[in-house]
């Protein structure tokens, strides 16, 4: 099924206390417009800024003695495997063109603190782009369980492509028909 079949998951996920994992993912604003050089150049920085969020993340594991990143050996970086064939679910921080996406454990770093990390190294390295941002829970990284818990592959998806207004109407229609059942 397409991700957005998933939608009544994503919003059960956004409201389920028990959703391990958080997403924060970013998107470059109008890169079609952008010319192919740049676009090119900007494949470097967003690499640029993944490494160094990741950093930022391992650190405060280190600071907090405590479990931020996904720990499970089918995951891997981004910048330590470039085979096309690699099952993009298992990317961590996940990249899809321009749109890059970190998971943490809930409850362990807030959006604030990743988007405060990326602005910095924006700044650090003068990159003069803008990003789209959103964020959100979900419950499983195993896909025989995404029929009843929203499933990580469906999240970084969905997250995508929640600041465009086709899929923000999805979610309000679906979630006034959650609203609706339950009345």
């Amino acid at each position: 099924m397409a991700y957005d079949e998933y939608l009544d998951l994503y919003i059960a996920a956004q409201e389920n206390p028990n959703a391990k994992y958080y997403v924060v993912s970013f998107d470059v604003i109008d890169s079609k417009k952008m010319p192919s050089e740049a676009r090119r150049n900007l494949q470097l920085d967003i690499e640029t800024i993944m490494k160094y969020v990741y950093e930022k993340l391992l650190e405060k594991e280190k600071e907090l003695n405590r479990e931020i990143v996904i720990k499970d050996n089918r995951f891997i970086r981004p910048w330590d495997h470039k085979s096309l064939s690699y099952n993009g679910n298992f990317i961590d921080p996940s990249i899809f063109g321009d749109n890059f996406q970190f998971t943490v454990l809930r409850g362990t770093v807030s959006k604030d603190e990743i988007i405060e990390w990326v602005n910095e190294i924006k700044r650090k390295l003068n990159i003069n782009v803008e990003f789209h941002m959103s964020d959100g829970y979900y419950e499983t990284n195993e896909y025989a369980e995404g029929g009843t818990k929203f499933y990580r592959g469906y999240c970084l998806q969905t997250l995508e492509r929640l600041h465009k207004p086709d899929v923000k109407e999805k979610i309000k229609r679906f979630g006034s028909k959650k609203e609706d059942e339950s009345e």
